[in-house]
């Protein structure tokens, strides 16, 4: 048995299909399958089971395929630990990030990231809270950026971000620079599921329950609603895109936030990779330029 093959195999289940493992990780359909055969042999067990619709794993390989994963976070961490102490030349780190934030946070923290260490490998995986938690537990990630709620892992706070309310344009309230809760209360409501959790406790905590009509995870596709009069919505800073037309944006009254920040499995250990990674994050967002944020709030405020 050997590192490659554990490499593969995981490849192939993370792709779902021999032929996509090979394309990613330069292979032939066929050495796939003879990687993962020797690896079925030397372990004398069966791993997969093939079918049409792609392959899943038998209930040995549910049981063995986290010692893998473990077996590979290991090996990174030397080769992390060797780049460390040759001065982080060389390296790899995976993060996993909730889609709302990838494409207003990530963007500079890894560009920043990568200016002062160019040799390091910055793999991105993108998907909902729940996806990353989950990546987490399967050490698919080393790190995730997240927003603070109640998991195993240990947070790392970053950035505080305001949460928004989104009206239609020409909306009884599109005069107001700040919008309470119960003013929209019985009007019907675009739940969005990136932060459905954090916008559950605050109804709770502000004893207010909105007429929640739809459940909506696309960003893009709840500021369309909005601008039809589906519904209004209320979505964090971070996530609003760069241009909004026919909507009004008003800060929650009163002022609300959502941490975000990083989430790492355990702190106790972490790799030279790492540990530079989060101290340049902790940098990048704490000297977030004005010009950055007014980016931010020139979509949200408007000149009245």
């Amino acid at each position: 048995m050997t590192l490659f093959q554990l490499e593969v195999f995981l490849k192939v289940i993370e792709t779902g299909s021999f032929t996509k493992a090979g394309e990613q990780i330069g292979l032939s359909q066929s050495a796939v399958s003879q990687a993962v055969a020797a690896l079925e042999s030397e372990l004398n067990c069966k791993l997969l089971t093939r079918s049409r619709g792609g392959v899943s794993l038998t209930k040995v390989g549910e049981r063995i395929t986290s010692l893998m994963r473990d077996l590979i976070v290991i090996k990174t961490k030397i080769i992390n630990e060797a780049a460390g102490i040759s001065g982080l030349e060389t390296g790899t780190i995976k993060i996993g990030s909730i889609s709302s934030m990838t494409a207003k946070l990530l963007p500079g923290m890894i560009s920043s990231f990568k200016k002062r260490f160019p040799g390091i490998e910055v793999i991105l995986y993108e998907g909902s809270y729940e996806e990353v938690n989950n990546w987490m537990k399967l050490a698919v990630i080393d790190i995730g950026v997240v927003t603070e709620e109640v998991h195993e892992f240990e947070f790392i706070p970053l950035v505080q971000d305001k949460m928004v309310v989104f009206v239609p344009e020409g909306h009884r309230l599109s005069h107001q620079s700040s919008i309470d809760l119960k003013e929209i209360v019985d009007e019907p409501f675009i739940m969005p599921k990136e932060c459905e959790n954090v916008l559950r406790l605050i109804f709770k905590d502000q004893g207010v329950f909105p007429h929640i009509q739809f459940e909506v995870r696309d960003i893009a596709t709840i500021i369309a609603m909005v601008q039809e009069g589906v519904g209004n919505t209320i979505l964090p800073e971070m996530a609003i895109p760069t241009t909004v037309s026919k909507v009004t944006a008003s800060y929650l009254s009163p002022q609300v936030y959502q941490n975000l920040g990083l989430v790492v499995r355990s702190m106790d250990y972490l790799s030279p990779v790492l540990t530079a990674f989060i101290h340049e994050t902790q940098e990048f967002t704490k000297n977030l330029s004005l010009k950055l944020f007014n980016s931010y709030r020139s979509v949200i405020v408007k000149k009245r």
